[in-house]
């Protein structure tokens, strides 16, 4: 997604929402903290908004008027997904950490995730895409590994069991299936040994 895409989202979103700054959850929070995110983030043709706190019918109208089944979404290939609490796992304190988003005119119209609270909810995910999230964010040297690694311990007592451990292990399974990477592979191994 092209950033002028996500200032025309934020945009909508706000109208339907009010006052609030709207709080942007999934990869294009990436934006608050570069003009050049890792190319998954581009390629993204969704921007996910987190709206809690009694904020159902907002979520509701955001994902019929700009959501993936609308129109809108036909008509110019990207679209906004309203998000509950309910729906993504946030790493304890990630309010405490957002970040702000700033317009071309120096205006924040937005808030969103810590990168590192989003990789930790990338890794909960596990999905296909969300590892090749993190195989991107991670060699692009936007994160370090051992910063992501602690971070991802603040979601883990809010995943089943060793659901964390079984994440990481498939990420493992993905970077080698690249047979690139090795380096940080070994870290998550070594991590995995200390921690789990």
């Amino acid at each position: 997604m092209q950033k002028s895409y996500l200032f025309e989202l934020i945009s909508l979103v706000s109208e339907v929402i009010g006052d609030e700054l709207p709080i942007i959850v999934g990869s294009q929070s990436f934006f608050a903290q570069t003009d050049d995110p890792p190319l998954s983030v581009k390629e993204s043709e969704e921007c996910d908004f987190l709206l809690f706190g009694g904020k159902a019918a907002e979520r509701d109208t955001i994902n019929r008027e700009y959501g993936v089944f609308s129109e809108f979404a036909t008509e110019k290939s990207f679209f906004a997904d309203a998000l509950g609490l309910a729906s993504v796992t946030l790493p304890t304190g990630w309010e405490d950490r957002l970040k702000p988003l700033y317009d071309p005119d120096g205006k924040i119209v937005a808030k969103c995730l810590d990168p590192y609270d989003l990789a930790a909810c990338k890794i909960a995910a596990g999905r296909p895409k969300d590892l090749k999230f993190l195989e991107a964010a991670l060699t692009s040297e936007l994160l370090t590994v051992e910063e992501f690694l602690e971070r991802t311990l603040l979601v883990r007592s809010k995943l089943e069991n060793d659901a964390l451990k079984d994440r990481f292990e498939r990420f493992i399974d993905h970077l080698q299936s690249k047979h690139i990477h090795s380096r940080i592979a070994d870290k998550i191994r070594q991590f995995i040994k200390e921690r789990f």
